[in-house]
């Protein structure tokens, strides 16, 4: 007997630069945790609602795969992706990477793969996000983790004394 999925997301590229995402699901505690999850694993700066669409445009496409590893834990998922899909289908099937340790991080702003004019929001959603690939108790790099700290406080402080 085949089931159907609980929640169906579709994706697709937009003009802007951002992936518009659109759910929908019949159970409405799927959907509202599904909006929940997206909200705790996608940090404000990268994500909004637009109402007029009815869809939720993203940027940062590392997020939406920790966005579907959160769902799958706990739904049955269908997506489709809209637009240049086999493109888009392979960057988001493949767990985003971030640049090997052995590649010189100069400055704080490169070590958190931020621009220098990034607003301390970001700043920090960057340091989570890299927190939990670098972190050692989760099999991550001790000393990627101590540069990622390092500039991390640097910003940090930098934003404090301005």
């Amino acid at each position: 007997m085949n089931v159907s999925p609980e929640i169906k997301i579709k994706i697709f590229n937009r003009d802007d630069g951002a992936l518009g995402v659109k759910l929908t699901s019949a159970d409405s505690d799927a959907f509202g945790f599904a909006i929940a999850e997206l909200k705790s694993v996608v940090p404000v700066g990268y994500r909004r609602y637009e109402p007029s669409e009815k869809i939720w445009l993203i940027t940062g496409g590392f997020f939406v795969q920790d966005w579907f590893d959160a769902l799958r834990a706990h739904f049955d998922i269908e997506v489709e992706y809209v637009g240049a899909q086999q493109d888009r289908q392979r960057r988001h099937e493949q767990k985003w990477q971030p640049p090997r340790p052995q590649q010189s991080l100069a400055t704080p702003y490169k070590t958190l793969h931020l621009l220098p004019d990034a607003p301390p929001e970001v700043v920090k959603a960057a340091y989570k996000a890299l927190a939990r690939i670098y972190h050692p108790d989760l099999r991550g790099d001790t000393a990627k983790m101590v540069e990622i700290n390092r500039a991390y406080e640097t910003l940090s402080q930098d934003r404090r004394h301005t």
